[in-house]
C-alpha cells in the first residue's frame, strides 16, 4: 500500500503521521478537513481512480463549494475521463455557476465531454436554471 501527503502529493510506503518530504502534519490537516473537503483536495490525487471517484461523490452530495475546484479540474486536466466525470457532478450541483460553466463546454476538445454537456443541457430543455429557479426549487 502507498500513502500520499494531501500537500505534496509524494508518496511513502509507512503510514507516517509528518510527511517526510514536505513536513506537513498529515494527521492534523486531515483532522481540520470536513469530508467535503476531503474530497475536494482529492481530486488532485496522483491515482487516477481516486479523482474520478471523488467528482463522483461530490456530485452526489451536491454541495456548493465543489463548483469552483471542479471548474478548475475540468480546465487543466488532460484526463478526458476525469472531465467527463466533473462535468456529471457539476450537473448533478446544478448551481447558476455551474450552470454557466457547462454552457462554455459545447465546443470541448473531447466529443465525450461534450456528449455528457449536451445530454446534462438537453435534460434542461437546452438552458440551466436561473438563480430565481434554482431558488424556487425545494
Amino acid at each position: 500500500m502507498r500513502f500520499y501527503c494531501p500537500r505534496c502529493w509524494r508518496d511513502f510506503a509507512e503510514d507516517e503521521t509528518i510527511c517526510p518530504h514536505c513536513g506537513l502534519d498529515i494527521q492534523e490537516y486531515w483532522k481540520s478537513k470536513d469530508y467535503v473537503e476531503k474530497l475536494i483536495i482529492s481530486l488532485r490525487h496522483p491515482e487516477k481512480e481516486t479523482p474520478l471517484r471523488a467528482a463522483w461523490l461530490l456530485g452526489q452530495l451536491k454541495d456548493k463549494r465543489a463548483v469552483s475546484p471542479l471548474i478548475e479540474l475540468i480546465q487543466e486536466t488532460e484526463d478526458v475521463y476525469l472531465a467527463r466525470e466533473a462535468v456529471k457532478a457539476l450537473g448533478e450541483i446544478n448551481t447558476p455557476e455551474s450552470c454557466r460553466f457547462l454552457e462554455t463546454l459545447t465546443r470541448h476538445r473531447a466529443k465525450m465531454v461534450r456528449d455528457e454537456v449536451q445530454r446534462i443541457l438537453s435534460g434542461r430543455k437546452g438552458t440551466c436554471l436561473t438563480s430565481k429557479e434554482k431558488m424556487e426549487q425545494p
